[in-house]
């Protein structure tokens, strides 16, 4: 029940921009020759955020009256392409996708295309084979990063990290391969560096293969390590896997809460298991993947039934968690 509140509140925060256009190819039926089926592939359908955002897109297809089928990619590339074939030979009416490599967005886009079904992208968008963006659903990825750098400056400064004597440093890591991540980062940074003191010189960044919490926390041991002159740390990550590792690292290292700040962007099992510590250097942005399943469901189906134009883009928004109000906010 609570899912579903949450859900329903955050449908009030979808944002439709640009034109609306009609992705090539369309459905290959109509509803009411069969039960239509709507398939959704994941780069990493274990990770918390993809499992919530699965079970968004499940709850719409049974709220719909539709089938659903869900494949983990696993962030193998094969096994993208395999699931895709996969998905064609089932002959789904509708796909969502969140690939495992954004350049091979347009060989997906023509093989849908070519088998007469919708596609639709789900957290990190991709352009068709002519460069023309496929219809998504996900964050307004500037402004979530920019929220979570103004509450972090705005502990920082409460905090009186800038006292005398302190080295002060903006920590951020980065996905290089996936699109959607520097965006996340620049909103952090322009927020931080509109906030305090820090400038351009003070940010020490590093790059992950994925930003799970396995390939985030060797790279962040590394990092702090390299860096010993810093006293206070201020940490903007793109999702809640790099966060949560910052403060593993942090503690394993003997930084106390009160000379760290970590936000990260999700608002799922992680951010809940730090905010049950009582920590008051932890935040989030608590966004709402399974309300971006669901929203990606009701898209499909209103192209495939109701021949309704699938907008280029459709944002759902999200709200800064801390340790007041995080009940509130985070599953």
């Amino acid at each position: 029940m609570k899912m579903k509140m949450k859900r329903t509140l955050f449908a009030g925060l979808i944002l439709l921009f640009a034109a609306a256009s009609v992705f090539a190819g369309g459905s290959k039926q109509s509803a009411g020759t069969k039960k239509l089926k709507i398939g959704y592939i994941s780069k990493m359908l274990t990770d918390q955020w993809f499992s919530v955002e699965s079970q968004g897109l499940a709850d719409a297809c049974k709220d719909l009256g539709m089938d659903y089928v869900a494949i983990d990619a696993n962030f193998s590339d094969e096994a993208n392409d395999a699931a895709v074939d996969n998905l064609i030979a089932q002959e789904v009416d509708g796909l969502a996708i969140c690939i495992t490599n954004q350049g091979n967005g347009p060989s997906v886009a023509r093989k849908c295309r070519e088998a007469g079904i919708p596609l639709i992208t789900i957290d990190d968008n991709f352009v068709d084979e002519n460069g023309k963006p496929v219809p998504h659903v996900g964050m307004p990825v500037i402004e979530v990063g920019e929220a979570g750098g103004a509450t972090l400056a705005q502990y920082a400064n409460d905090r009186n990290f800038f006292g005398s004597g302190n080295v002060v440093k903006l920590l951020q890591l980065d996905v290089p391969s996936v699109s959607v991540f520097a965006p996340r980062l620049q909103g952090f940074k322009n927020s931080v560096l509109k906030g305090t003191p820090l400038k351009e010189s003070d940010i020490i960044k590093a790059d992950t293969t994925h930003g799970n919490m396995e390939d985030c926390l060797p790279v962040l041991q590394s990092t702090i390590q390299a860096h010993p002159e810093v006293t206070h740390w201020i940490a903007g990550f793109g999702n809640d896997e790099g966060a949560a590792a910052a403060v593993k690292v942090f503690e394993e290292a003997g930084i106390s809460r009160d000379r760290y700040l970590v936000c990260g962007i999700g608002g799922y099992a992680l951010a809940r298991e730090e905010f049950t510590k009582g920590n008051n250097s932890f935040m989030t942005v608590a966004m709402d993947p399974g309300g971006e399943g669901y929203a990606a469901v009701k898209i499909l189906y209103d192209y495939i039934v109701n021949k309704k134009p699938m907008p280029e883009t459709t944002f759902i928004n999200g709200k800064v968690a801390t340790l007041s109000n995080w009940k509130e906010l985070v599953k």
